[in-house]
């Protein structure tokens, strides 16, 4: 998920380049939605209005799984070592500061623009706890869905970590036993545990997991294997949602081979960027770039479709998206800068020592 930053600390060295491949999996996002899919915003599809850059962005959607494969890197690595108030903590520190100033900000916009989604003031409350997907209620925002997705993600790690820790064979165990119970779940119609352990996302988890297994250990046979067991598994799931789903958001063909490339590609793009000659850039923007990729994606969505719509005809289209993805950038950075930065660490710090006292 978007909101996984990389942990850092002398014993743990950021790795700029994730922060860099977080950023591009956000902008691959912004653009599938800008530019692909069936909205109106534009006063006709997305497709029609972009023909030749949507036959590249009709893939962005990829860019959420390419979010979980990181999530799941990082969540493991800031999970290893700690103990479960550190963790609960850290997560709830991190996600939630700019998640309520996102929603704060969305139902402002709708309160004077029709064209986004309306949500009550009792729903838009239930929004802030980032579990409406469990009432059935509207995200304010169509990209929150993915929260929800990682919340679950969340739980396991914590259920982990509540069991006696992290350690590598828990880890392996989880990665490589996860997914595929979450498919049984899925087959025999255990809607509850199916649920829980989200089937269509478990094995770009459990593949973040075991990469990281990779860059904190080295080559090992067993974190091998079940990394391809894993990989496998995402090539199938996305090749099922670009032939059963993908053509739901767009009206324009969704090629299975270039899928599974792409899902290759995802991985070999993680590994490079944690083990392999990428894992030692230092550019400092690259840093940034990662702080922004959070905020990014929760923002993008409404704020640029209001823009979009809004100047859409008044200009060129070209125009008028590099001025959405301004806006989008602009307000991911006012957020970073006026309420993540001031707010994460005390708010850490107070979460740890409450649920630390005896």
């Amino acid at each position: 998920m978007p909101a996984a930053q990389l942990p850092h600390s002398p014993s743990r060295p950021r790795l700029a380049a994730l922060d860099g491949l977080r950023l591009v999996a956000a902008v691959a996002v912004l653009a599938y939605h800008y530019t692909s899919i069936d909205q109106e915003f534009w006063g006709n599809a997305a497709g029609e209005e972009f023909p030749t850059p949507s036959i590249f962005t009709r893939y962005g959607y990829l860019g959420v799984e390419l979010f979980f494969v990181i999530s799941g890197f990082v969540i493991l690595m800031t999970a290893y070592g700690r103990g479960l108030p550190g963790f609960v903590a850290s997560r709830l520190s991190r996600l939630y500061p700019a998640y309520w100033a996102a929603v704060v900000l969305t139902v402002l916009l709708q309160a004077f623009w029709d064209g986004g989604r309306q949500v009550e003031p009792v729903e838009a409350l239930v929004n802030l706890t980032m579990m409406q997907e469990a009432w059935d209620i509207t995200s304010v925002q169509g990209a929150f869905w993915t929260l929800w997705v990682e919340l679950k993600f969340y739980l396991l790690i914590g259920v982990l970590l509540a069991l006696g820790g992290i350690t590598r064979r828990r880890a392996i165990a989880l990665a490589m036993l996860w997914p595929v119970l979450a498919e049984l779940a899925r087959a025999t119609d255990a809607d509850l545990l199916a649920s829980l352990l989200i089937p269509s996302w478990a094995p770009y988890f459990a593949g973040g997991m075991l990469l990281y297994l990779l860059h904190r250990e080295g080559p090992d046979l067993l974190v091998g294997l079940g990394l391809g067991l894993n990989v496998v598994l995402c090539i199938r799931q996305a090749t099922i949602f670009a032939e059963e789903r993908a053509l739901v958001h767009s009206e324009v063909a969704i090629s299975t081979p270039v899928v599974t490339v792409l899902v290759l590609v995802m991985f070999a793009a993680v590994y490079a960027c944690s083990s392999g000659p990428l894992a030692r850039l230092e550019w400092r923007w690259l840093t940034l770039a990662g702080a922004l990729t959070y905020p990014l994606y929760l923002v993008h969505g409404q704020f640029g479709f209001f823009v979009i719509e809004s100047l859409s005809g008044t200009m060129s289209s070209y125009l008028v998206l590099v001025l959405a993805a301004a806006v989008s950038f602009l307000l991911a950075w006012l957020i970073h800068r006026f309420v993540e930065r001031p707010v994460h660490e005390p708010l850490r710090r107070r979460l740890r020592d409450a649920l630390e006292r005896d």
